[in-house]
């Protein structure tokens, strides 16, 4: 299978996993940006030329507010990375964020303001499609949407299941006409000859080396062989442009993004850290779920038993279903549990949850610990919950849960209005 996915192709998966992987690593990425990039400077940029196109936006007002928007996307992001309100919150994130990058292109416009830029669609785009993400805390309270007989036959249902991730197929297309601008750009910037012959590499190169002062001796060979300029001009140019060419044509685009990645470390190599954001942007179509469902291939398969009329623990569960990509755990309820497990001594039915893993039982605490420990991302949660203390107070706390959950049970809508 190919490491990175041509979502435009086909944006549907087993698996809602690489657009729950996509939202955290983005909105962290973007979150760090945000937070390090000290937006208060540009309000004392020294006075030089302004960028015509986008002059109206060179207003005081507009830099004197940057650091206090600063912190408002920052607030939103966090929101966004849980899955909280994504439509909102990444709608008025990525607005937002686009306003700041625009008001500091009027002085600076570099690779780290379009690169963010880039970002900021994507999680636009986020917002826009955001019922695809049920791996979110949106999807959980969506399931209050729900009566308990849906939810119920969801968990108890087969792997057939197909989830749309729409943002990333759309997003695909913005970076794919994004690199297209760049290779165009190289054409019509300038006479062709001068790109052909490497002079316009070799410039930038010298330009580069002379503001950050220090000389770059994997670019050496530039300046000795024009061969090798006309080769980096042609190849960029056609990586750039291959990108877009197979995202249409429904074409792998895994060495296409390979190529990418090779042109982005041979321009920080010979010129500095210029879009380093971009490499952060082409990791967003890796095959997460692939490499996921390799770690977890080997887990062993579980039969986990419920209380079907506890909505507080069918909803609980929710999550849990969705992240199965093996399908290792079959769920039953507590009304149709199979007889081979409903007659052994050692299983409770009137307990919350029994999950038998392994020929062991568990119940309680420790059939959620077992459960989560299925999930081989939350190895680092099941060791903190084996400490003792923490062991102490889960137990309390489950047994609490379970004496109330009768309070908790909820028959719900009849209709899914989500």
């Amino acid at each position: 299978m190919s490491a990175f996915v041509n979502y435009f192709a086909d944006d549907s998966r087993s698996s809602p996993f690489n657009l729950a992987v996509v939202r955290v690593l983005l909105g962290a990425w973007v979150l760090w940006r945000v937070v390090s990039l000290d937006w208060g400077f540009y309000g004392e940029w020294p006075d030089h030329h302004v960028n015509d196109p986008i002059a109206y936006l060179h207003q005081d007002v507009f830099f004197a507010l940057l650091p206090y928007q600063q912190w408002v996307v920052a607030a939103l992001l966090v929101s966004f990375i849980v899955g909280y309100k994504i439509r909102w919150t990444g709608g008025l994130a990525s607005l937002l964020l686009m306003h700041m990058l625009a008001v500091k292109s009027t002085i600076y416009l570099a690779g780290t303001v379009e690169s963010l830029f880039v970002c900021a669609y994507f999680i636009l785009l986020f917002a826009f499609f955001h019922e695809d993400d049920v791996l979110s805390v949106d999807a959980l309270l969506r399931t209050r949407d729900r009566s308990l007989d849906q939810l119920n036959a969801f968990l108890t249902e087969g792997p057939n299941r197909v989830y749309r991730l729409r943002a990333l197929k759309w997003g695909l297309v913005v970076v794919g006409l994004l690199y297209l601008g760049a290779a165009w750009g190289k054409i019509m910037n300038g006479p062709l000859e001068i790109w052909l012959s490497g002079a316009e590499l070799r410039q930038d190169v010298l330009e580069a080396q002379e503001v950050i002062g220090v000389d770059r001796p994997l670019a050496a060979p530039i300046f000795e062989f024009e061969l090798l300029g006309w080769i980096g001009f042609v190849g960029t140019a056609l990586v750039q442009l291959s990108l877009l060419v197979a995202v249409l044509l429904g074409l792998p685009i895994t060495l296409s993004v390979l190529g990418l990645l090779g042109f982005h470390a041979s321009v920080i190599a010979m010129l500095g850290l210029y879009f380093i954001d971009m490499f952060l942007v082409l990791s967003l179509f890796v095959a997460w779920d692939v490499g996921y469902r390799a770690i977890a291939a080997d887990s062993n398969d579980a039969e986990l038993v419920y209380d079907d009329r506890c909505g507080f623990c069918v909803r609980s569960l929710y999550l849990f279903k969705h992240l199965d990509i093996n399908d290792s755990v079959r769920f039953y309820s507590r009304s149709d549990v199979p007889t081979a497990v409903a007659d052994r001594d050692d299983v409770d039915l009137d307990a919350g949850l029994s999950l038998v893993r392994d020929g062991e039982v568990y119940g309680g605490y420790e059939a959620l610990r077992q459960l989560l420990r299925q999930f081989r991302i939350f190895a680092p949660l099941t060791l903190v919950m084996g400490l003792s203390p923490v062991r102490a107070v889960g137990h309390r706390a489950y047994e609490y849960l379970a004496r109330n959950r009768s309070h908790r049970s909820v028959s719900g809508p009849e209709t899914n209005r989500s």
